[in-house]
């Protein structure tokens, strides 16, 4: 295989710690991978919203629109769409569900069909949430989203804001990203839910939310927090909710979590979304991917939150338990922005190398990126982040179906950094094979200049 044999990157980089976990048992199939070739660009709108109810009226107007195909379930039975969702195969999947639906178990649903669709352990389609509180407010969000489209902003203006006051310094923004503590109904000592929803946001803005539980649609389990045991979770009243008075308020898209996460993890996503100018659905799929390459291919599930259930405490598991809560709340297609606003972060070769009869994937770290690059997923006992580096590149249909992974190294500096952990993730995508691989290790790991160098032989 010559060098054009392997086509090249779909990049991203973060950072991590361990050794390669094992793969998964079941073998990689082309053909009964997941998004089929067919289904690239490609939606279903999976609802439980009743027929009569005015926020279907505008589903069925935005399914129209994407020439979507409407796939509907009973209740929060939405393991009843996977054998439709297995069929078509589709890039993209959009949940148009009653907020009441939504809470962190029904998302590990979701989440767990989206990563077990086919037999690699990534995820097969990119989704998002479209929750409204009403009628009127899922009409004008569709008809925004339309318009953002459409007609995406020439000069994009981007800005991390701190969410206090009137809100007037959100007023003129495009991209807004936010930090601070937080509950379903607000930003501790910053807005509320009420003075979020008073707002009129005119450039139908995407934002990023990066603190706690701004995520909740209806029920929060933000009782749990620091306790060893699930608590009974505690239902938020829809007027008082930050999810849906940010969509009253005139957003296109939004960011934010379920859980107690970092405020990184909204780094992360801004960085990606930045980077890369990819839809709103890959922005938050990175997300789910660096969680899915982290954990063990053979992975069995997230556990559940269960009243009074015992619960992991290990740094990892709150961590995870914070990364994969991550949402977003809009179309998983909607690419609003015309071109990326910030360099790459990776320079990525692929190649065949005919002497040694091994495919070597080399990555070069160009500039430092905190998004790119901390690790706030590590296996640390001592509760402290480290750095990784992750791409994830495209094989050529005639590379060998049974490459293996041979080493991984690092050179740059006058000492080159120790890793501590490394991962290799098969991925099939759109009918091509990819390589999802993760290097960790300690700051100088993502060093500008560092060159890591992957090899692999059949």
């Amino acid at each position: 295989m010559n060098r054009a044999a392997v086509a090249c990157l779909i990049l991203l980089g973060l950072v991590g710690h361990g050794r390669a976990a094992p793969s998964r048992a079941k073998p990689i199939s082309i053909k009964k991978g997941l998004p089929k070739a067919t289904g690239l660009g490609r939606m279903v709108v999976v609802t439980n919203l009743p027929g009569r109810d005015a926020r279907y009226r505008a589903i069925k107007t935005f399914a129209a629109w994407r020439d979507a195909k409407i796939v509907r379930f009973k209740e929060n039975n939405v393991a009843a769409v996977r054998k439709a969702l297995r069929r078509d195969g589709p890039e993209f999947v959009a949940f148009a569900v009653t907020p009441e639906t939504v809470d962190i178990n029904f998302h590990y649903d979701v989440l767990e069909m989206c990563r077990d669709l086919d037999s690699d352990p990534m995820p097969d389609f990119h989704f998002g949430y479209l929750c409204a509180r009403d009628g009127p407010d899922m009409e004008a969000w569709v008809r925004r989203m339309q318009a953002r489209e459409s007609k995406p902003p020439a000069k994009p203006t981007a800005k991390i804001v701190a969410l206090t006051g009137s809100g007037a310094q959100l007023y003129g923004l495009d991209y807004i990203l936010h930090f601070g503590h937080g509950q379903a109904w607000c930003v501790t000592k910053g807005m509320t839910g009420k003075q979020v929803g008073a707002l009129e946001l005119e450039r139908a803005p995407v934002v990023w939310s990066g603190a706690c539980f701004n995520g909740v649609l209806s029920r929060s389990y933000h009782r749990s927090q620091g306790q060893y045991i699930f608590m009974p979770p505690a239902t938020v009243p829809p007027e008082q909710l930050m999810t849906l008075n940010w969509v009253h308020a005139g957003v296109s898209g939004y960011f934010a979590a379920l859980e107690g996460d970092r405020g990184e993890m909204a780094v992360a996503e801004w960085e990606t979304f930045r980077r890369r100018a990819c839809s709103l659905g890959e922005t938050i799929g990175e997300q789910y991917r660096l969680a899915f390459t982290s954990l063990p291919a053979d992975y069995p599930g997230f556990p559940r939150y269960v009243t009074n259930r015992k619960k992991r405490m290990l740094f990892y598991d709150v961590m995870l338990r914070g990364m994969v809560s991550r949402l977003l709340l809009s179309d998983p297609s909607l690419r609003p922005l015309r071109e990326p606003m910030d360099k790459p972060v990776h320079q990525t070769t692929v190649e065949w190398n005919k002497k040694k009869d091994a495919l070597v994937v080399k990555v070069e770290v160009l500039r430092a990126a905190q998004g790119a690059h901390l690790n706030y997923l590590p296996k640390s006992r001592r509760g402290v982040f480290d750095h990784r580096v992750y791409v994830r590149v495209a094989l050529d249909v005639n590379s060998p179906a049974d490459l293996k992974f041979v080493d991984v190294a690092v050179a740059g500096g006058k000492k080159a950094p120790v890793l501590t952990r490394t991962h290799v993730r098969h991925e099939v995508w759109g009918g091509v094979r990819y390589l999802n691989l993760q290097a960790e290790g300690p700051p100088a790991t993502t060093r500008k200049g560092n060159v890591f160098t992957w090899q692999f032989r059949r």
